[in-house]
């Protein structure tokens, strides 16, 4: 059932642009972050930086994170794909960086939707928190 349910996901994704461009991405911005061995919420009004993600529809991902008025971006490559149940998409990096938050060595995300939320989780075993956007309103 998830398998029929991922074209539907896919097409609802990119089917909130009235646009015909190729290139109409779907972006998202941190909303908040929850660790999950403290059960607490910090929101991203609170934290030190900004940042956002993208998904454009030729299968490219962009996350960019200004801090300190200095905005880093990173490229890679998104693929509708199930991790543990939940419909997402894997993220996939051509190498390591600091802005890719995961426990294991290949330089990949994973980012479900949970409610009106995109989450990143794959942080969590290492005790790190959970990263959770907004749609973006531009």
């Amino acid at each position: 059932m998830m398998s029929r349910l991922l074209p539907i996901v896919l097409l609802l994704l990119f089917s909130c642009g009235s646009s015909n461009d190729p290139l109409q991405n779907d972006s998202w911005v941190l909303n908040s972050t929850y660790a999950y061995m403290t059960q607490t919420e910090q929101m991203a009004a609170e934290l030190n930086y900004t940042e956002k993600v993208a998904f454009i529809s030729d299968g490219l991902f962009l996350k960019s994170q200004t801090r300190d008025g200095e905005t880093t971006t990173i490229e890679g490559r998104w693929v509708a794909n199930e991790q543990n149940g939940n419909s997402g998409f894997r993220v996939t990096y051509a190498q390591n960086h600091p802005l890719i938050r995961n426990c294991f060595v290949e330089p990949e995300e994973f980012y479900f939707f949970s409610g009106d939320l995109l989450i990143q989780s794959d942080f969590t075993p290492c005790d790190g928190p959970e990263y959770r956007y907004v749609r973006s309103p531009d």
